[in-house]
C-alpha cells in the first residue's frame, strides 16, 4: 500500500514513519523544505531514550510528486493545510487523508478524512554528525478509525483501532486536552520559575500540582472519573520526565502565546458551559492573554 507524507518534520519522522513502515507500508516523503529532503536520502537515525535505530524513506520533491497514492498523510502546521488541500488538487491527487497534527479543533479541508490521533513527544530533528537524527520519547499511540486502508496498524503494539468517528474523536478530545494542556501548563510555568526544560519543570511540585489540578478540572467534560484522572496525570508527569531535553519555549514562547491559547480556551469554554469551576484553567488562561 503506497502513501505519501506531506511533512519531513517531527511528527512525520519520529512517528509515522516508523510505525507505517513496521506496518508493511510503502512511504514516499515530501517537504517544501528542500534542505530537509536532501539530509534524508541516505536516511535518519531515530533516537530514543531506549533504543537507536536507523531508518530509510523514499524522498522526493514536491514538484516530482506524481502517480497514484493510497492514502496522503499530512503532518504539517495548522497554517500550511489549505496550501496542502490546493497542491493535491492540482496534482489530482485524491486518495484519503489522515491528518497526523495535534490539533485542538478539528479540521475537514478534504474531500475524504480518515480520522486519527497521534501521541508522541518528538521534541526536534538536529543534524549529528552529518546525519539527521529524530529524537522522540519510548512511548507512543495511534487512535485510527479501522478501514481497510487502515486495518493493517492493528498488527503495531501502540496502535489503536476504532469503530467509529465518534470513539476517534472522543479519544482525540482525551489526548488534545490532557497531554497537550499539560505541555502548555509546564511550559507556562516552568518558564516563570527559570525552567528551560520539560522534565527539569515536572520535578518541581508546584507544576506537577498544576497539571495533576487541570486534569481534575477537566475531568467531568471529558468523562473521566477520578481513578482515571488520577492515573492519567500520573502517566502525563511521567512521560514529560523522560530525558529529551524537550525545550519548553517550543510549546510555549512567552512572546507569542496565541498557538497555546487555544489548548486552554476550548476545554474552559466546555466547562464554563457545564457551571464546573476551572481555577487553574482560568489562571492559565489569564497568563496567556495578560
Amino acid at each position: 500500500m503506497r502513501i505519501l507524507l506531506i511533512g519531513l518534520g517531527q511528527i512525520g519522522l519520529g512517528l509515522i514513519v516508523p510505525v507505517f513502515q513496521k506496518a508493511g507500508y510503502e512511504i514516499i516523503g515530501t517537504d517544501a523544505n528542500v534542505e530537509r529532503l536532501s539530509q534524508l536520502r541516505n536516511g535518519y537515525i531515530l533516537e530514543t531514550p531506549n533504543e537507536t535505530s536507523k531508518l530509510m524513506i523514499n524522498v522526493k520533491e514536491m514538484s516530482e510528486i506524481a502517480g497514484e497514492f493510497d492514502l496522503v498523510i499530512t503532518s504539517v502546521g495548522r497554517q500550511h493545510l489549505g496550501k496542502v488541500a490546493d497542491w493535491l488538487k492540482d496534482k489530482n491527487i485524491s486518495a484519503p487523508v489522515l491528518l497526523a497534527e495535534n490539533l485542538p479543533d478539528p479540521v475537514n479541508i478534504f474531500s475524504r478524512q480518515i480520522p486519527i490521533v497521534v501521541d508522541r513527544i518528538c521534541p526536534r530533528v538536529e543534524k549529528q554528525n552529518g546525519t539527521l537524527v529524530a529524537v522522540a520519547e519510548d512511548y507512543f499511540k495511534i487512535v485510527v478509525l479501522d478501514d481497510p486502508l487502515t486495518h493493517r496498524l492493528s498488527l503495531i503494539k501502540g496502535v489503536e483501532i476504532e469503530k467509529t468517528e465518534e470513539d476517534v474523536e472522543a479519544k482525540r478530545k482525551k489526548k488534545m486536552f490532557t497531554v497537550n494542556i499539560s505541555h502548555v501548563l509546564a511550559s507556562l510555568y516552568g518558564q516563570r520559575l527559570g525552567c528551560l526544560l520539560v522534565e527539569e519543570a515536572v520535578q518541581k511540585p508546584e507544576i506537577s500540582s498544576k497539571i495533576q489540578s487541570a486534569i481534575a478540572e477537566i475531568g467531568p467534560w471529558l468523562g473521566l472519573d477520578g481513578n482515571q484522572v488520577s492515573a492519567k496525570a500520573e502517566e502525563i508527569i511521567k512521560r514529560f520526565s523522560s530525558p529529551l531535553n524537550d525545550s519548553m519555549s517550543r510549546i510555549v514562547n512567552l512572546d507569542k502565546k496565541a498557538s497555546a491559547l487555544r489548548y486552554i480556551e476550548v476545554p474552559l469554554n466546555g466547562l464554563r458551559s457545564l457551571g464546573s469551576p476551572a481555577p487553574t484553567l482560568e489562571e492559565a488562561y489569564k497568563l496567556l492573554t495578560a
